[in-house]
């Protein structure tokens, strides 16, 4: 059986793939020529502390999680179909109640 067809667009600089979070994150990324950076991401459940360096759109793909930005006394509840957000320079904290998929765009 012949592997899947790679689809990169073709004006991408550079593409990543990593594991992290004891293997409960799975990102695979494009860095595109305008400097933008897309990454899909996998996060298992469990409760997560994050940080984003630059502002981020994050949408949901699919699952359910809670966000609530470090300081905030609001949560928020993010389903799939969801967009939010997330400021330069932004703790978090993500609560993952079912696996979430999402696309996170800079």
């Amino acid at each position: 059986m012949a592997p899947p067809e790679q689809h990169v667009p073709a004006n991408a600089l550079g593409k990543t793939s990593r594991i992290s979070l004891d293997g409960r994150r799975s990102e695979r990324s494009v860095i595109l020529a305008d400097g933008s950076m897309h990454s899909l991401t996998l996060l298992h459940p469990g409760i997560y502390t994050l940080r984003s360096e630059v502002m981020e759109t994050m949408q949901i793909l699919s699952g359910i999680a809670y966000y609530r930005a470090e300081g905030a006394n609001d949560t928020q509840e993010l389903h799939t179909g969801d967009s939010m957000v997330i400021p330069a320079n932004q703790s978090y904290r993500l609560e993952v109640v079912e696996p979430l998929d999402y696309l996170l765009s800079s």
